[in-house]
């Protein structure tokens, strides 16, 4: 009997049209917990350093973790793990909705699929029946429109994860849709879903997953339930809403939106008014939906354009990173628009982030001159101009036109341009993201050490912003004490919230009300990770004590970091470029401040912390022994990267 996890991997060969299913080992779940955890150990073992992330040898990895499908509400969320297209580094996207728990009813916690199939196709899972099928009428269709085909030839109890025309297209930050408004959104893995002729995977799962105390979890899970009551909790209140959208509010007082590709951090009075949460709850709002069957907070809203350009369009959420990648950061004031956005690049099938900052340098090397309608052919992109944003995510999705420039990332797009364009380019590691994290120096780090790029979720290390001040003092036994003195605990807290986000990814909790649950925004009552012991083991049978499963968070992010170490990646690669490196932030709380003022000695705090060698960025022998990883040491010694 397996407990909490489904107990089976299926392994999807596309190049031989062959399906199989093999066992999920105990220990894997015992080790890496599930979801993130084992993906990250199967890329580890699967795909070396050379292969290619959009050859057939290159693995597309989805799992569920041990909470995915129990009575316990955060487990909604659907990792998805491969090699980047994007940076060419590890990559992972993460997404909701209820194709995870769908997945596990069918009995199956990981999917691996690797190969090419030789025309598109597209899996079906009907429980124990799997099947790879024919996806050529579906082949050139958005994702709504792949959603509807499917929902009509498989029933409307089915759930879906489908790419759209960005992703057939290998544009390399394509995304996968879960449930049609879900997105896993970072790194291309929608592009590698595309490069091995998969247009999607249809599920139907009707069994059940059972738990090894089902007591004991009904307590725990009552207990977070309890935790996450809107009455009680201002965290969940504010989610439960405005949705992410809150974060427009607590971005624009702490100075860290993106302002017209980030040359501001917060908006003027007018602005802010035009796209205010409020005024999106009044005029566009139909009702709150949630995302898991389990959760009470049911962040996510069904919305409709009442009038306007765009009158009678209706969606599903908006996300705060929409509000700022496809409004704020371009100059965009229409809340209309921005919600037509967000169903554009959902249909499309792309990382709104990525296609916002490529379409801000443009706006921006149009505001300076340095692009001109002879480079655009004849298009004008000045910034707030919906249509020619429109165009650019057209273009973009079928590398059509301009779109042909911006379809393999903002950085390589910088490159083909020339011109000096990649200092307006601010990214890590390849990727970029909208916020700007100037004003916050640990924010600055975790975004500098994600080991997928510039990311708000690989690390929530934001213990020096004004509303999480206690948050050291609750988890460390003592307040931060800032830069300068020695030494902080910034590096300390990003290694502590890599570890803390790695847990909830593998597990499949939602982040969202898993920071509601970690910080209750009373940090005095702050669950942490050892709390999440026993409600594993509950759900599991596997008893761990607080100190293992916190090695478990351990464990899979120094996994991630031995895979970019075995590409070749250094300390040199732990850093920030362009404007959040080095020109002042120039307004709100971080006026006057930028990364290249204290990112190094914070670098050298968080490899202190982590046990690496502080000179080269890497982990050591013995800090990958002491946690269980000694084939990873024995493998990154044999090719002489420690």
């Amino acid at each position: 009997m397996s407990y909490g996890w489904a107990g089976q991997i299926l392994r999807v060969n596309l190049t031989e049209r062959k399906v199989t299913k093999e066992p999920l080992p105990r220990d894997w779940g015992a080790r890496f917990i599930g979801a993130a955890g084992i993906n990250d150990w199967i890329l580890y073992n699967e795909v070396g350093p050379e292969v290619d992330p959009l050859s057939p040898e290159n693995r597309l990895i989805i799992g569920a973790g041990p909470l995915n499908g129990t009575i316990v509400p955060i487990g909604s969320r659907t990792s998805v793990t491969t090699r980047s297209p994007l940076t060419g580094n590890f990559g992972d996207a993460n997404g909701g909705g209820f194709w995870s728990s769908t997945l596990k009813y069918a009995g199956y916690d990981h999917i691996v699929v690797q190969g090419k199939a030789d025309k598109p196709v597209y899996l079906w899972i009907d429980d124990e029946d799997v099947v790879i099928r024919d996806a050529s009428r579906l082949w050139g269709k958005d994702v709504f429109e792949t959603d509807d085909l499917l929902k009509a030839e498989l029933g409307r109890d089915i759930q879906t994860a489908a790419i759209g025309p960005a992703g057939e297209n290998l544009v390399r930050y394509a995304n996968i849709m879960f449930d049609r408004y879900r997105a896993a959104a970072k790194t291309g893995v929608g592009c590698v879903m595309g490069s091995k002729n998969l247009k999607a995977i249809a599920v139907r799962g009707t069994g059940a997953i059972e738990v090894a105390d089902p007591d004991k979890l009904r307590k725990y899970a009552e207990a977070m339930r309890d935790s996450l009551d809107i009455r009680k909790s201002k965290g969940a209140a504010a989610f439960a809403k405005y949705g992410t959208t809150t974060l427009v509010l607590s971005y624009n007082a702490d100075g860290c939106l993106s302002v017209n590709n980030y040359q501001g951090v917060d908006l003027d009075p007018q602005w802010l008014e035009d796209i205010h949460p409020d005024k999106f709850l009044a005029k566009y709002a139909q009702r709150n939906t949630s995302c898991s069957v389990n959760c009470p907070t049911h962040c996510c809203h069904w919305w409709r354009i009442p009038d306007g350009r765009f009158a009678g369009e209706a969606g599903a959420k908006p996300e705060y990173i929409v509000m700022d990648a496809m409004g704020i950061h371009l100059g965009v004031r229409d809340l209309s628009a921005i919600l037509h956005f967000q169903n554009l690049v959902n249909r499309m099938g792309m990382d709104a982030s990525e296609m916002g900052t490529g379409i801000g340098l443009l706006m921006e090397l149009w505001q300076r001159g340095v692009i001109t309608g002879a480079d655009t052919g004849g298009m004008t992109v000045p910034w707030g101009d919906v249509d020619a944003i429109e165009t650019l995510v057209q273009q973009t999705a079928r590398r059509q036109g301009f779109g042909q420039v911006l379809s393999d990332g903002t950085v390589k797009a910088a490159d083909k341009i020339g011109r000096d364009a990649i200092k307006y380019v601010c990214h890590s590691k390849g990727m970029t993201e909208v916020e700007d994290v100037r004003a916050y120096p640990g924010w600055a780090l975790a975004y500098a050490i994600s080991t997928r790029g510039a990311d708000h979720l690989k690390a929530h290390n934001q213990i020096d912003k004004q509303s999480r001040k206690d948050i050291s003092q609750a988890i460390f036994g003592a307040p931060d004490v800032g830069i300068g003195n020695s030494p902080s605990l910034k590096g300390k807290s990003a290694a502590y919230h890599e570890d803390f986000e790695a847990l909830s990814n593998s597990l499949g909790g939602c982040m969202f009300n898993w920071l509601s649950l970690s910080l209750k925004y009373n940090p005095k009552q702050a669950v942490q990770m050892p709390d999440y012991a026993p409600v594993f083991s509950a759900a599991t049978g596997v008893e761990l004590t607080g100190e293992e499963i916190s090695r478990c968070g351990e464990r899979i992010v120094l996994l991630e970091k031995a895979f970019n170490a075995r590409l070749g990646l250094t300390r040199k690669d732990d850093t920030l470029h362009g404007r959040w490196m080095n020109e002042l932030c120039p307004s709100g709380t971080g006026k006057g401040m930028k990364a290249e003022d204290y990112l190094e000695p914070l670098l050298d705090e968080y490899y202190t912390a982590r046990g690496f060698d502080v000179k080269t960025g890497l982990p050591t022998r013995a800090t990958l022994a002491k946690a269980g990883l000694e084939s990873v040491a024995a493998d990154l010694e044999k090719r002489g990267v420690i």
